[in-house]
């Protein structure tokens, strides 16, 4: 299918596990925190992404000097975004580095939590992250954690399909 992936290690936490998933063939690692990114990055996981939106000033400079470490060394850090501001302050605080990080627009498939509504603002978002030098639009990440909840398996897999609708619709875009 084309797929690369890169399990959540919100779970264990553990550069040691993140290893055996890399050797099993993921390329790399989902982080939710600056923390749990930056201990994979220490652990020596080289493809690290933050499928969170991190907004604080003093994280984003965390989140610089993490994308730094991981170039130098050869790796790559992403982030997932969904505001225009969230990706002023990002690039912000890229200016602390000559790394440029992955960018992945995140899209609400129904959680409701954050993401972007697919519609054009998606567009516009990702050009405003092609348009930036520290930045490299890596394409739309998408998380419907609440259909794990749902009881039945014809309500689990009408959820999935709503969602998949709503991120082909942005790939349209």
């Amino acid at each position: 299918h084309r797929l690369r992936l890169r399990p959540h290690a919100k779970l264990h936490k553990a550069p040691l596990i993140a290893r055996l998933q890399l050797q099993a063939g993921a390329v790399g690692v989902c982080a939710q925190t600056v923390a749990e990114a930056e201990a994979m990055g220490a652990g020596g996981i080289n493809d690290v992404f933050i499928s969170n939106e991190v907004f604080s000033v003093t994280k984003l400079r965390r989140v610089a000097a993490l994308a730094h470490q991981l170039h130098v060394r050869g790796g790559q850090l992403a982030i997932a975004v969904d505001s225009s501001e969230g990706v002023d302050r990002l690039a912000q605080a890229m200016q602390l580095t000559k790394a440029v990080i992955d960018v992945f627009i995140e899209i609400d498939v129904g959680q409701g939590r954050c993401g972007l509504v697919p519609d054009e603002r998606v567009v516009t978002l990702a050009r405003q992250i092609a348009g930036r030098t520290s930045m490299r639009f890596a394409g739309r990440h998408a998380y419907h954690g609440g259909a794990q909840h749902l009881r039945t398996v014809a309500e689990r897999q009408a959820a999935i399909v709503a969602a998949a609708t709503k991120v082909n619709d942005v790939r349209r875009l």
